[in-house]
């Protein structure tokens, strides 16, 4: 197992980012299913309605067949306002949460390439002193040799 600090931390942030891309996948099929449920529960208040709708049949009361028409067509638009408003409601909550996810992960992504700038600038801190640590004995060496 190699153990340099650099090919630690990109291990690390490969599993972070499979984490995130998972907690993605996991807001999406909560938020599938939720959408799903909706619409299964609106296809099945609109099949209700529809067989509940009155049929005029040839001499009866067509006043007392349009009012009652009235009623359902009320009734359906008022189920349908519920229905999209829970659609707003789980698709404004499924952005909120890919949102606090999304900044969750940019935050760690940060940090994470805040710490590798820092680890490559110590790098070549070190580097710099070594040159420099190197030049040195030549520089001793040539004040001798003359």
């Amino acid at each position: 197992m190699n153990t340099h600090p650099a090919i630690q931390q990109f291990a690390h942030s490969t599993r972070n980012g499979f984490e995130q891309f998972q907690a993605y996948a996991l807001i999406a099929l909560d938020t599938s299913e939720k959408l799903f449920a909706l619409n299964f529960g609106a296809a099945r208040a609109l099949c209700e309605a529809a067989s509940a709708a009155p049929i005029t049949q040839p001499g009866s009361d067509l006043e007392a067949s349009f009012t009652k028409q009235r009623e359902t067509q009320g009734q359906a638009l008022e189920q349908l306002g519920t229905y999209l408003q829970q659609v707003n409601e789980v698709v404004s909550g499924a952005q909120s949460e890919l949102l606090e996810l999304g900044s969750r992960h940019f935050e760690d992504l940060q940090a994470s390439m805040q710490s590798m700038l820092e680890q490559a600038r110590k790098l070549g801190s070190v580097e710099a002193f070594q040159a420099e640590a190197a030049a040195e004995p030549r520089s001793r060496t040539m004040r001798k040799a003359a």
